[in-house]
């Protein structure tokens, strides 16, 4: 078989800093913060692991197709390797999945920190609790369109070890997972932007309230 590239993730990056303060709305925000930092720090220590799997699947996807069905023994171990790591690949992304579900639900405790503020600050907090909702909305999207990713990377595997596979057909289904991958490229993009907007936000909010000390 003809040698084809094809392109993985790079893992999605989980950064939300907290703050440190004496003064009490500060203080309950850099709590709330840390909270949902915390939850989402569980996946974190995962993101290495995520990443040298993503980086083995493509070097032995590589070496499959240098394969013919001549190979057939050699081909079938490759493609049940290549299995195994995408299975891997999705149990941590569930992982991710529920540290980030955990870490919503602090997202409401900023509503007990709005009332205690009005002015610029109780919108500037409000502004924030937005952005932090979005950026969740944002991670959902990506573990949507991820799933369809090692979805149809499957079902290339499944094509690598078909009988009388046709190389055209190889082609297309390989063209499918690359259009899939600038999907899921663009949501982690996304994502990590989003993730950007918080700290800033997050940062505004707390100098504004510094200045009404």
């Amino acid at each position: 078989m003809k040698k084809i590239s094809m392109g993985f993730l790079l893992s999605v990056t989980l950064v939300l800093s907290g703050c440190n303060s004496d003064s009490s709305i500060e203080n309950q925000l850099s709590v709330t913060l840390t909270k949902m930092n915390n939850a989402e720090h569980v996946y974190q220590d995962a993101l290495a692991e995520l990443t040298e799997l993503e980086k083995s699947e493509q070097e032995i996807f590589n070496q499959t197709m240098e394969l013919t069905q001549k190979q057939f023994d050699e081909l079938e171990i490759k493609v049940t390797e290549l299995e195994e790591l995408l299975v891997k690949r999705l149990t941590l992304i569930e992982g991710e999945v529920k540290s980030v579900r955990k870490a919503s639900k602090f997202v409401d405790e900023l509503d007990a920190i709005i009332e205690q503020v009005d002015g610029n600050v109780g919108k500037d907090i409000e502004e924030l609790k937005k952005a932090v909702t979005k950026r969740y909305e944002l991670h959902s999207a990506f573990v949507v369109e991820y799933k369809k990713l090692t979805s149809l990377q499957k079902e290339l595997y499944g094509i690598l070890i078909a009988e009388g596979v046709e190389l055209e057909g190889l082609k297309d289904k390989v063209g499918e997972v690359n259009e899939q991958n600038e999907v899921v490229q663009f949501a982690v993009i996304s994502f990590n932007d989003a993730t950007v907007k918080v700290n800033v936000l997050k940062d505004d909010t707390i100098s504004g309230l510094q200045q009404e000390k």
